[in-house]
């Protein structure tokens, strides 16, 4: 009896090493390939990893090419602003020159800033109201005293020409439409005429900002 007891324990015994055995060996071989399968999905997302670089780095290189055409183009406009700049200026006074002119004849009236009569700092500020839409002081002698001067040498069309017994006590402007002429209001009315006469003492030149 006891005998057969111990047989069969043996026996159990023996069976359940088989089965843990057999279940080591099981979870061996799924590790194995578990290790395998992980080292190729590595290998497959470094290639990913590795081409997606490539393209990064490619797009990187065509962005750093296109960039240059930017530069180009801003190197034109700046060409571009230089000449516009130019015909501005040129374009500044014959819209200023156009304004004064369509007041020839006009009364001169102590006082008067237009648009029928004018005193000549009146007439002046009038002119550059409508043809450049810049704002000049008042008076003769603050449109002197507010615009940058420059000298008889570079007077330029469109500039303002000043009249007085010294720069300090200016009481008469014009605008310069060059050969040494200039259109103003007087008492005369609004005229066009010399700058150097006997009844005027010129005593600077001042440009318009």
């Amino acid at each position: 009896m006891n005998k057969t007891k111990t047989k069969k324990t043996i026996m159990l015994i023996m069976l359940t090493v088989l089965a843990m055995a057999t279940l080591f060996a099981t979870d061996v071989t799924n590790a194995s390939a578990s290790k395998v399968h992980h080292k190729k999905t590595h290998k497959v997302y470094k290639k990913k990893k590795a081409k997606k670089r490539h393209v990064v780095k490619k797009h990187i290189h065509n962005k750093k090419v296109a960039y240059k055409k930017p530069a180009a183009k801003k190197k034109a406009h700046k060409v571009v602003k230089k000449v516009t700049h130019k015909k501005t200026r040129k374009l500044g006074f014959s819209s200023v020159y156009k304004a004064a002119s369509s007041k020839l004849g006009h009364p001169y009236v102590y006082g008067a800033v237009g648009p029928y009569s004018f005193d000549c700092s009146g007439f002046t500020q009038y002119a550059y109201r409508h043809g450049a839409r810049k704002y000049l002081a008042r008076t003769a002698q603050m449109q002197y005293n507010t615009n940058r001067h420059v000298s008889r040498k570079h007077v330029k069309k469109g500039d303002l020409v000043f009249f007085g017994s010294s720069r300090r006590n200016i009481y008469h402007v014009g605008i310069y439409i060059g050969h040494d002429r200039m259109i103003d209001a007087q008492n005369r009315g609004v005229v066009t005429e010399k700058i150097h006469v006997p009844w005027w003492h010129e005593v600077g030149y001042a440009r318009v900002a």
